[in-house]
């Protein structure tokens, strides 16, 4: 296979060769989204962990020591704002699915500003979709970048007028939000849905499954049938950006607010590590 005769975006000829980038082509590549507070960048060690592993799993070589310490750097200057770091396999010199061997990754830093006051509501609703996340355990875990499940999951939500948007899998069990993991709570027991068929392993995911106890939350990992969510009492969700985020309403059905919960979510608000 040859690269294009040709490149053309927004009708105009480019030379540079972005536009053949693999993560743009085929969703190649992977992404780690931080909060960075007070300079520093948080929970730094389990991204690096994640991006790791899945650079692995995807058989990417990068210069992680470069790409970390450009992050650090961007912190510091910053100080507080949301820090997107995306690695791609890098330009497809050729037409076609299969790697090229000389491929050279790319790593992108993008920098955002840090969530708005008022971004999360003060009273969460929570609606669940039809949209499906197709079940492939060659890449459950990953944070890659091919994310049209989760678009497709967001253009649904607005017409649900809700703050998010719990998907299951393409066999009907729980997996996640469209930004979020999830934890659907029965009694005194909350339980996060097992991510070994598809879905993202989130940082705040792994933090709180190692923080809750000292909140008196059991927590434990489980197959969740989308049916549960009819029977479950409380139910909170976690990312990298919004910590840890207790929901008044699922599918206009009011939710208890736990007050384990909320000690959970300052605990967690609390943590640099």
């Amino acid at each position: 296979m040859s690269g294009p005769l040709q490149v053309l975006v927004d009708g105009a000829p480019v030379t540079a060769d972005w536009p053949l980038d693999r993560s743009l082509q085929y969703g190649d590549g992977l992404f780690e989204t931080l909060t960075v507070r007070g300079g520093r960048l948080r929970f730094e060690a389990l991204h690096r962990a994640r991006l790791a592993g899945g650079c692995r799993r995807l058989a990417l070589s990068i210069d992680s020591n470069a790409l970390w310490q450009t992050a650090g750097e961007l912190a510091a200057a910053h100080v507080e704002c949301t820090l997107k770091v995306l690695v791609s396999r890098g330009s497809s010199l050729a037409r076609g699915y299969t790697p090229p061997p000389a491929a050279t990754p790319r790593v992108m830093h993008l920098v955002y500003p840090p969530p708005a006051a008022g971004e999360i509501p003060t009273r969460v609703r929570l609606a669940t979709l039809q949209a499906v996340l197709g079940e492939n355990p060659a890449l459950a875990g990953l944070k890659h970048c091919n994310r049209l499940e989760q678009v497709l999951g967001r253009m649904e939500l607005q017409q649900a007028s809700g703050f998010e948007g719990l998907m299951g899998s393409s066999s009907g069990t729980l997996v996640s939000g469209t930004m979020s993991n999830v934890f659907i709570g029965h009694g005194e027991e909350f339980v996060t849905p097992v991510l070994d068929q598809c879905g993202v392993a989130g940082v705040m995911r792994a933090v709180v499954l190692r923080e809750a106890a000292q909140c008196a939350v059991a927590v434990r990992e489980a197959r969740v049938s989308l049916a549960e969510l009819g029977d479950c009492t409380a139910v909170f969700i976690t990312n990298a950006r919004m910590g840890v985020v207790a929901a008044h309403e699922l599918d206009g059905r009011p939710l208890h607010v736990p007050e384990a919960v909320l000690r959970l979510a300052d605990r967690v608000r609390a943590l640099a590590d």
